[in-house]
């Protein structure tokens, strides 16, 4: 199954500049561009996933709480600075 994307012309023409010098076309190009980017969305997503769960699962800390340890956090680095 072959599909048609339309790219700006001053992206196809960075595409064909980085791929005449390399070993790699323009299309093989772009298709690990697309593959790379849904493999992040996706780990993205199931990251925000599982951290929602352990909120549901009552594993978070409370706003005020955080906000205590990550000041805790920063001023032990400032002293060992």
């Amino acid at each position: 199954m072959s599909n048609t994307i339309t790219l700006p012309q001053t992206i196809f023409k960075r595409l064909e500049k980085i791929a005449s010098g390399s070993r790699h076309t323009p299309q093989s190009i772009i298709k690990q561009a697309i593959t790379d980017r849904l493999e992040y969305e996706e780990w993205k997503i199931e990251q925000i996933d599982a951290g929602l769960a352990e909120l549901k699962a009552g594993k978070g800390i409370p706003h005020d709480e955080f906000w205590a340890q990550m000041n805790t956090k920063k001023n032990v680095r400032k002293k060992t600075a």
